[in-house]
């Protein structure tokens, strides 16, 4: 014995329900536009403000790296400068230690 399935009768969808169907999809993509519109025009300065940051850091480390090798040359002048007046003060310190020995 066969059982007999009931199958539901297919809707019919008529022109004026399938055009507020496709009405509520534009509305939905035009609206998924604007904040694509939206969100692009607001990315876009900050992109801009990145680009002039990255210049500016990239300035900076120019400068830094110009300090660091200013700043070398200075600690080797000193040294040599110091390194200086030391022979000169061992030579003075001798030269009074040889009179105090004379007298």
């Amino acid at each position: 014995m066969k059982t007999m399935v009931a199958t539901p009768n297919p809707v019919k969808v008529g022109a004026s329900e399938r055009g507020r169907d496709e009405g509520k999809k534009s509305a939905i993509r035009g609206k998924s536009r604007d904040v694509v519109t939206n969100l692009k025009a607001r990315v876009s300065p900050i992109k801009s403000n990145l680009s002039k940051l990255g210049e500016r850091v990239d300035d900076l480390d120019g400068r830094c790296n110009g300090s660091e090798t200013e700043n070398a040359e200075i600690h080797k002048d000193i040294k040599n400068a110091l390194g200086g007046l030391e022979t000169d003060l061992k030579r003075e310190i001798e030269s009074l230690h040889s009179k105090i020995a004379k007298v």
